[in-house]
């Protein structure tokens, strides 16, 4: 099985914080739940594989390019969520389509409406009157009308009520059946995880604490 990540010796040099040696993949046809505490590194591991901090150490590798070299390439087949909505207030769902389309050429019109209805999303409201469901629903939707292979989501569940957690886990879950995309989806609602995530990697203070397939700690 080919790997959609693979991290080695990943170090980032803070002032009062350190990433140490930091080394997991992310094989492609799963789902890898990314786990710690508030301040224990899962955000900038994500913004060192994105390219969005200098790292000070080691190698990353994406969809089987490195994620220096092959940036432009990358971010093309991978589709981000973070935490908050980074699209303008004034915005309406069809001024973002027109803006992604002249900037990603596998940019899916028809797949983008499917997503909005799916979702239940208006076409009419500006996203300051979104809920913040709506907002990271939004944000999926986006992040997956662009037909990435890769997925990365930095607490994309965040703050939502149950039945939109629900229904975003079953949109990840449908994401990975091909066996060719992957997902790598920090959180700190385990119970999300114990129902989508194929492995589980912890992190603590900066470092990887845990890697394993979680059928194996279940049966631990």
């Amino acid at each position: 099985m080919t790997n959609a990540i693979e991290i080695k010796n990943l170090n980032k040099n803070y002032q009062d914080f350190q990433l140490k040696d930091v080394s997991f993949k992310v094989p492609r046809g799963s789902i890898v739940g990314f786990i710690g505490e508030n301040g224990a590194g899962k955000t900038t591991t994500i913004k060192a594989i994105l390219n969005l901090i200098k790292r000070d150490g080691g190698t990353i590798e994406m969809l089987g390019m490195d994620n220096l070299k092959d940036e432009k390439k990358i971010k093309a087949s991978v589709g981000v969520v973070m935490d908050g909505c980074n699209f303008h207030d004034n915005l309406k769902t069809g001024d973002i389509s027109k803006m992604l389309a002249s900037i990603y050429k596998n940019w899916n019109q028809k797949l983008y409406q499917q997503y909005l209805k799916k979702f239940k999303l208006p076409e009419n409201k500006i996203i300051k009157e979104f809920s913040r469901g709506m907002k990271m629903k939004l944000q999926i939707a986006v992040a997956l009308s662009h037909e990435p292979e890769l997925l990365i989501l930095d607490e994309a569940t965040s703050g939502l009520d149950p039945i939109v957690r629900e229904e975003i886990l079953d949109v990840f879950m449908e994401f990975i059946q091909d066996e060719e995309h992957a997902i790598l989806i920090s959180s700190h609602i385990t119970s999300d995880l114990d129902k989508i995530a194929d492995y589980i990697v912890f992190i603590h203070q900066g470092e990887i604490l845990l890697d394993e397939e979680k059928e194996t700690l279940l049966s631990q």
